[in-house]
């Protein structure tokens, strides 16, 4: 699945490359992308930037950013 995605993203059709987006947003593949999932992924990439960002990021941050983009 790696070598695929990776694949699909080096050399993959603009159409294949949305695709791929939207999988990866779409956790419970029902064919929408629901605050509820938004919010998983940008808590993980908040996870994943750890406490030493600066400025601080608030804890309410990823939800805050996920309000946002679905105005």
């Amino acid at each position: 699945d790696f070598i695929k995605g990776l694949s699909i993203l080096l050399r993959g059709t603009v159409q294949e490359k949305l695709n791929w987006a939207f999988n990866l947003y779409d956790i419970n593949k029902d064919g929408y992308i629901t605050k509820e999932e938004m919010l998983d992924i940008m808590k993980a990439i908040y996870d994943m930037m750890g406490k030493c960002t600066y400025p601080v990021l608030k804890e309410d941050a990823p939800r805050q950013h996920v309000e946002t983009f679905f105005q």
